[in-house]
């Protein structure tokens, strides 16, 4: 007489390592996607940053030195690129200012995406 289960010893091994690549793949990509996250409410912040520097009186300089310094949780965020910085004109003939703050976003497993570009977009009144 067979006692039952005897040909089921190395099933439970067997299904884990079926699964273990999927559970694997589920984590990493959970990582990933809130570090892509964060990274992109920090680059948006950026801008927000810079933007709100020009409008009250800041030159180009120091909005892209405020973008920067919201930007020192990110690793290497001296190498963001900004694009609308130009100081506001004082005869009113221009009413907002517009920044856009991108950042090259590495990823720390390469395996969905090895770079991407994260861009943040600000706006603001001028004089306001």
């Amino acid at each position: 007489m067979r006692t039952p289960f005897r040909d089921d010893r190395g099933a439970a091994a067997v299904e884990f390592a079926l699964v273990l690549p999927i559970l694997v793949a589920l984590t990493f990509g959970a990582i990933e996607y809130g570090r892509a996250y964060s990274a992109q409410v920090t680059v948006t912040n950026a801008a927000r940053v810079a933007v709100r520097s020009l409008v009250v009186g800041g030159t180009t300089a120091t909005a892209r030195a405020a973008a920067v310094t919201a930007m020192t949780g990110l690793p290497n965020p001296s190498s963001i690129g900004t694009a609308g910085l130009a100081a506001c004109p004082t005869d009113g003939t221009v009413p907002s200012r517009t920044v856009t703050v991108t950042y090259s976003f590495s990823s720390l497993t390469g395996f969905f995406f090895t770079t991407r570009t994260i861009t943040g977009t600000g706006a603001m009144l001028c004089n306001s």
